[in-house]
């Protein structure tokens, strides 16, 4: 093989290495700040790394209209090597962000602000990430699983069905209110400085928190939050949910028996044995988060049963002839639903069905690879059905023809056995057990349970 072959492998076992040596350290001296980082940010094995993660990632442009396109076009090496220079020169200069609006899944009318960053500034986020995020996976605790390398959301599903199983039947439902956007800066920033000692990569952490939102031509300041769309983004709302992490795990601070927290991100419940334990749980959780500066949602905050049911990560929980079992939640439901229903009309009548089919399948796959497993496939009946019923009307405005003979043509064996459309029936598995992760270095609808006592 060419020698140059083997250059880009060899940079990214290099740049694992760093981290695993990192994390080492890190986990033998709890209390240690690292001081010396800013020059490994910059190295190449780094920034190779972090090049092939945000080219992965792929994304939108940010204010310079400088895509990943452009970049591959440019020269991905020569683009490194400048980009080198500049942060070792300390002539990298942080730029605005571009604030765009996407709609929530299943809200109608409602969005959610996203700040996209250049791509120059994605890659430095990134390879900074790729550097200080080992300090910190080496504290973070085992009820954390959101955007952690090793864990996913089936990892948290997982323990929920273990702690249930041990009869942990009673929850607590938590919401934040507008978490992303009411981060407080100072605090954040000394959370940081307890593993960063680095001055230079201080700064540009904090030049990414007050980095200037251009929106309508304007360009506005936060004094508070992170923008949703960054890189480093989830390690900093991890960094500061870890203290709610970290004051619930404390041994003196309530017997682990009790209650325990499953967190993803700013999306948690408390799962308790009792109704008092659950009661005292919310009761110092509140302290918790009101030390943090933040704000409970007390309208979608509750306190249920697996009788009653609850929603996490997309799935609805609930107790069904002596056993829990979860699927998907009415809202994910009406969101594949809607984006299954934009495709298909998107297309012209002009187009094949497999036109259709190629652009639909991409879709329906996505959303049932996340929300198979468990009891899902009743749920997944329905969707079936209402995508079928969805192509049938393309179908018949396209041949201009009636329902009955539109169903009997292009029927259930037509579509998913002769034109492939991907079908999710059957595609159901169950979550296995607790497995070991190893250190961290680097009906035709569903029915959703109503909201049980609103807490106050």
């Amino acid at each position: 093989m060419h020698p140059r072959g083997d250059a880009l492998p060899r940079r990214m076992e290099k740049a694992r290495k760093l981290q695993r040596t990192l994390y080492r350290a890190a986990k033998a001296q709890p209390e240690r700040r690292f001081t010396l980082l800013y020059d490994k940010v910059y190295r190449p094995d780094i920034l190779q790394e972090a090049w092939k993660r945000v080219k992965s990632n792929r994304g939108a442009a940010g204010l310079d209209e400088v895509s990943i396109e452009d970049v591959v076009r440019y020269g991905e090496q020569r683009f490194l090597e400048e980009l080198q220079a500049e942060l070792a020169t300390g002539e990298h200069r942080v730029s605005h962000v571009r604030r765009v609006h996407i709609p929530k899944p299943g809200q109608p009318g409602k969005t959610r602000p996203l700040g996209i960053p250049t791509v120059k500034d994605r890659l430095v986020q990134m390879a900074v990430k790729l550097v200080i995020e080992p300090l910190f996976e080496a504290d973070f605790l085992p009820c954390s699983y959101g955007f952690r390398p090793g864990r996913n959301p089936r990892d948290a599903l997982r323990e929920i069905n273990i702690c249930m199983d041990l009869g942990f039947t009673h929850v607590v439902d938590v919401d934040l209110q507008s978490f992303f956007d009411t981060i407080d800066h100072g605090f954040l920033m000394g959370l940081v400085e307890r593993r960063v000692g680095d001055v230079r990569v201080l700064r540009m952490v904090r030049a990414w928190l007050r980095t200037g939102v251009m929106e309508d031509g304007k360009v506005t300041h936060p004094v508070r939050g992170t923008p949703q769309g960054g890189v480093i983004s989830p390690l900093l709302s991890n960094i500061y949910l870890h203290e709610v992490d970290r004051q619930w795990c404390r041994p003196d601070a309530q017997p682990a028996m009790d209650a325990r927290l499953v967190r993803y991100a700013d999306d948690m419940v408390i799962l308790a044995r009792t109704e008092t334990a659950a009661m005292d749980a919310w009761e110092r959780f509140q302290g918790q988060v009101a030390a943090l500066r933040l704000t409970i949602n007390r309208e979608k905050s509750r306190i249920a049963t697996v009788d009653t049911g609850f929603r996490f990560l997309g799935f609805e929980f609930r107790r069904r002839r002596r056993k829990v079992r979860m699927w998907p939640c009415a809202k994910a439901c009406t969101h594949i639903a809607q984006r299954a229903r934009q495709v298909v009309r998107s297309v012209p009548s002009s187009s094949s069905l497999s036109e259709v089919i190629r652009k639909l399948n991409p879709v329906l796959n996505g959303w049932c690879t996340y929300f198979r497993v468990g009891n899902s496939n009743r749920v997944f009946h329905g969707v079936d059905w209402m995508v079928r019923s969805e192509v049938q009307l393309w179908l018949r405005r396209k041949h201009r023809c009636d329902w009955t003979r539109a169903k009997r043509r292009w029927d259930y064996r037509y579509l998913h056995e002769r034109c492939r459309l991907y079908r999710m029936v059957g595609k159901v598995s169950h979550l296995d057990g607790p497995r070991r992760t190893p250190p961290n270095e680097g009906g035709r609808r569903a029915v959703c349970g109503k909201s049980a006592r609103t807490v106050r």
